[in-house]
């Protein structure tokens, strides 16, 4: 196979393509739903519709996870850059957060508010950031695979 780079793509076009593809994914899944469960397709959608956005609670819902989830790839993005195929962001926020509710539960009734919102950044980024250095170690140490590490690195974080 040999991949190269296309000529720049008039932007109808470019949108037809994606439209087109969008169309096509629609479908299959609207065949895998109706075989799987046998309900219209096109009343699941409305369901899947009206649980994002149907009410301003659920759109605000909507918009924190999708922050979050766009915080945690711009943080992996270096990681990809370099070929290090770091699946375990899900993992390392997880184990982060831990870290910043154990400093809730033992620092926040000895001290005040501010220096425990410190001590929680500073640490929560702190565990995530060694959560990710342990398979980092052992790609360079061991050359193993670190897309698999991570991942089971998520599974053990998810059991913490």
């Amino acid at each position: 196979m040999h991949i190269t780079k296309r000529p720049a793509i008039a932007l109808w076009k470019n949108l037809g393509i994606r439209g087109i593809g969008l169309v096509l994914a629609l479908i299959v899944c609207a065949i895998v739903i109706y075989a799987v469960t046998k309900l219209n397709p096109l009343e699941v959608y409305v369901a899947m519709f009206k649980g994002t956005f149907g009410s301003q609670t659920r759109v605000w819902y909507m918009l924190r996870d999708t922050a979050m989830l766009l915080c945690i790839a711009v943080g992996l993005a270096p990681a990809f850059k370099m070929r290090f195929w770091n699946i375990g962001g899900e993992g390392q926020v997880l184990v982060g957060g831990v870290a910043a509710a154990a400093c809730m539960i033992y620092l926040a009734p000895n001290m005040p508010l501010a220096p425990v919102l410190l001590i929680m950044f500073v640490l929560s980024a702190l565990a995530g950031a060694i959560w990710g250095l342990i398979p980092a170690v052992f790609k360079a140490r061991w050359n193993t695979n670190e897309t698999l590490f991570t991942l089971m690195m998520n599974y053990i974080a998810l059991q913490i």
